[in-house]
């Protein structure tokens, strides 16, 4: 099936204009955009490029130009051995005051984005917040994550729901737990790099600070396509009118859907998610955990080095009981 949405080749300029705001903290947004992640991996290939290019102009950043009621620096991290007529197509995007890009050929650690981050903060404490180059937030995302800020030693701040939307434009809802949209607030401490948000594995985040989980609507949108690797539809089929009422985005989805197309959509789709999970029993796990802790509203969940979830249980007991998972 072709691709509902569609990508720009060259990106439009954008007006993007932050207030300058001296306060007890300062806010990072922070992206890995083709940075790579072990030492020796070759640079992502000008097709590669492009390709992400495209989702990250008609997704990442119209939302976060979107922002309302938020003060905030993006900070986008690129390898620097790519083609010349890529950098300057990034610094010409970048040229509005939108993003920072920063160029290196160093291997993504989750250190990486602690020094730049330091070197523009003299605040006493941050706040950090993660962003893939190819998916979007909600235009009240930044200011809804300050207002969680009460001055926290170190907390992590998860807003559980979100949308996915498919190659073929259809939307989704969809319930993660420590999800690739995660923030973090750390108070500084002298002459020590601050954390960040990438510092653990954002499916791991209890195992470095106590994890607050925030009740309420849309607040990220996963875009799945052939070059997402790590995503798969897990969501529920939904009317895409929330797209609009809750994003800022130029990439193209289906938004006109009759009730009858919609309601036969979400029938069939129920139907692969039971094949799904028959098959990966492990996505049955995480919808069901995802569940109970939303029916709980907003609550905060302690540290815990450990922090097993649903699915690590399950997993043990079925190893206990000497049955191998799919």
């Amino acid at each position: 099936m072709a691709p509902a949405y569609c990508v720009r080749r060259l990106p439009r300029p954008a007006a993007l204009i932050h207030s300058v705001w001296v306060g007890p903290f300062d806010h990072f947004l922070l992206t890995r955009f083709s940075a790579v992640l072990a030492p020796g991996a070759a640079p992502a290939s000008e097709e590669w490029l492009r390709y992400r290019l495209a989702f990250f102009v008609d997704a990442a950043h119209p939302s976060v130009a979107g922002q309302r009621g938020a003060a905030f620096t993006w900070l986008v991290l690129f390898d620097d051995r790519c083609p010349d007529t890529f950098r300057a197509d990034v610094e010409a995007l970048a040229a509005d005051g939108s993003f920072t890009p920063l160029w290196s050929h160093e291997p993504f650690r989750r250190d990486t984005f602690a020094a730049p981050v330091a070197s523009r903060s003299a605040a006493p404490s941050l706040i950090t917040t993660r962003l893939d180059s190819d998916d979007a937030i909600a235009t009240d995302y930044l200011a809804a994550v300050q207002g969680q800020f009460r001055e926290q030693e170190r907390l992590f701040i998860s807003f559980t729901r979100g949308l996915q939307v498919d190659r073929s434009g259809a939307v989704y809802r969809c319930d993660q737990l420590s999800n690739p949209f995660l923030s973090l607030i750390e108070r500084r401490l002298p002459g020590t790099p601050p954390l960040t948000v990438y510092a653990p594995k954002h499916a791991r985040a209890r195992t470095q600070g106590p994890l607050r989980e925030v009740q309420a609507p849309p607040m990220w949108l996963q875009v799945v396509h052939d070059a997402n690797v790590s995503n798969i539809i897990t969501g529920i089929r939904v009317a895409p009118d929330v797209v609009a009422r809750r994003f800022t985005i130029d990439l193209g989805y289906r938004r006109d859907v009759p009730l009858s197309r919609l309601l036969t959509e979400k029938a069939l789709h129920r139907v692969g998610l039971a094949r799904l999970w028959v098959a990966h029993p492990g996505e049955l796990t995480r919808h069901v955990e995802a569940r109970y802790w939303r029916l709980r509203g907003t609550h905060t969940r302690p540290q815990d080095d450990a922090a097993p979830t649903l699915t690590d249980v399950v997993a043990a007991r079925l190893r206990r009981l000497g049955v191998r998972r799919r």
